[in-house]
Protein backbone atom coordinates (compact mmCIF):
# COMPACT_ATOMS: atom_id res chain seq x y z
CA UNK A 1 0.00 0.00 0.00
CA UNK A 2 1.33 3.38 -1.28
CA UNK A 3 0.99 6.25 0.92
CA UNK A 4 -0.35 8.98 -0.92
CA UNK A 5 0.02 12.38 0.43
CA UNK A 6 -2.90 13.64 -0.43
CA UNK A 7 -5.59 11.29 1.49
CA UNK A 8 -3.02 10.87 4.46
CA UNK A 9 -4.73 13.69 7.33
CA UNK A 10 -1.58 15.21 8.53
CA UNK A 11 -1.07 18.14 10.81
CA UNK A 12 -0.16 21.08 8.43
CA UNK A 13 3.29 22.63 9.13
CA UNK A 14 4.07 26.44 9.55
CA UNK A 15 6.24 27.84 6.90
CA UNK A 16 9.52 28.92 8.59
CA UNK A 17 9.79 32.25 8.65
CA UNK A 18 7.17 34.91 10.48
CA UNK A 19 6.26 34.37 14.03
CA UNK A 20 2.80 33.02 15.22
CA UNK A 21 0.53 35.84 16.79
CA UNK A 22 0.60 34.20 20.17
CA UNK A 23 4.66 33.46 19.62
CA UNK A 24 5.31 36.83 18.59
CA UNK A 25 2.65 38.64 21.92
CA UNK A 26 4.78 35.55 24.51
CA UNK A 27 7.72 37.36 23.47
CA UNK A 28 7.23 41.08 23.07
CA UNK A 29 5.65 40.79 26.87
CA UNK A 30 8.76 38.76 27.96
CA UNK A 31 9.89 40.70 31.32
CA UNK A 32 6.66 43.01 31.70
CA UNK A 33 4.30 42.52 34.51
CA UNK A 34 1.28 42.92 32.84
CA UNK A 35 -0.48 43.20 36.15
CA UNK A 36 1.37 46.28 37.02
CA UNK A 37 0.40 48.02 33.97
CA UNK A 38 -2.25 50.25 33.89
CA UNK A 39 -4.83 50.21 30.87
CA UNK A 40 -6.54 53.73 31.12
CA UNK A 41 -3.07 55.09 31.17
CA UNK A 42 -1.93 53.27 27.87
CA UNK A 43 -5.06 54.60 26.54
CA UNK A 44 -4.70 58.08 27.31
CA UNK A 45 -0.62 57.65 26.08
CA UNK A 46 -2.36 56.78 22.67
CA UNK A 47 -5.13 59.44 22.89
CA UNK A 48 -2.05 61.73 23.13
CA UNK A 49 0.53 60.36 20.35
CA UNK A 50 -0.11 62.60 17.88
CA UNK A 51 2.45 59.97 15.85
CA UNK A 52 -0.60 57.18 15.90
CA UNK A 53 -3.03 56.62 13.72
CA UNK A 54 -5.72 58.72 13.65
CA UNK A 55 -8.19 55.63 14.19
CA UNK A 56 -6.31 54.48 16.78
CA UNK A 57 -6.50 57.36 18.63
CA UNK A 58 -10.65 57.91 17.95
CA UNK A 59 -10.96 54.51 19.21
CA UNK A 60 -8.75 55.11 22.15
CA UNK A 61 -11.02 57.80 22.68
CA UNK A 62 -14.61 55.98 22.25
CA UNK A 63 -12.94 53.48 25.29
CA UNK A 64 -11.87 55.99 26.82
CA UNK A 65 -15.44 57.67 26.64
CA UNK A 66 -17.47 54.65 27.32
CA UNK A 67 -15.79 54.11 31.02
CA UNK A 68 -18.46 54.93 33.79
CA UNK A 69 -19.49 58.24 34.53
CA UNK A 70 -18.07 60.15 37.27
CA UNK A 71 -15.32 57.67 36.97
CA UNK A 72 -11.83 59.83 37.71
CA UNK A 73 -10.13 58.57 34.43
CA UNK A 74 -13.19 59.38 32.57
CA UNK A 75 -12.94 63.15 33.59
CA UNK A 76 -9.31 63.43 32.81
CA UNK A 77 -9.84 62.20 29.19
CA UNK A 78 -12.95 64.20 28.73
CA UNK A 79 -10.71 67.22 30.44
CA UNK A 80 -7.98 66.21 27.70
CA UNK A 81 -10.23 65.96 24.30
CA UNK A 82 -11.96 69.25 25.68
CA UNK A 83 -8.69 71.01 25.91
CA UNK A 84 -7.50 70.27 22.46
CA UNK A 85 -10.95 71.04 20.82
CA UNK A 86 -10.32 74.42 22.30
CA UNK A 87 -6.82 74.87 21.32
CA UNK A 88 -8.22 73.61 17.65
CA UNK A 89 -10.76 76.31 17.43
CA UNK A 90 -8.41 78.88 18.93
CA UNK A 91 -6.26 78.27 15.76
CA UNK A 92 -8.76 78.26 13.21
CA UNK A 93 -10.41 81.44 14.38
CA UNK A 94 -6.74 82.84 14.46
CA UNK A 95 -6.22 81.81 10.49
CA UNK A 96 -9.00 83.32 9.56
Amino acid sequence: MVDDPAATPRKPRRKGGRPSRAEASAKALLGVDVAACDPVSVLREILADRSMPGSTRVSAAKVLLALPEGSESRTVAEDTVAARAIRLMAAARRGH
